[in-house]
């Protein structure tokens, strides 16, 4: 898995998620109390990948979104 705008390395995270549970649950819990996802969150490195067709149409790529890691846990 890539890492996105965030930079964090999901296998780093994988392995210190123990650790770092409790205060991430506390985190996501005030993000759903204030009913508001931190700009940071809202990002993402969106890449073009040519479907087929003519290169030169927008219409013939799809885009990929890596957004941070947490939006995919």
């Amino acid at each position: 898995a890539s890492a996105g705008q965030d930079t964090l390395i999901p296998n780093i995270i994988k392995g210190i998620a123990h650790q770092i549970s409790h205060p991430f649950a506390y985190i996501i819990n005030l993000i759903f109390e204030n009913s508001s996802v931190p700009d940071e969150l809202k990002l993402a490195n969106v890449t073009l990948i040519f479907k087929a067709g003519n290169p030169t149409e927008l219409q013939n790529y799809r885009p990929i979104s890596v957004t941070s890691f947490f939006q995919n846990s």
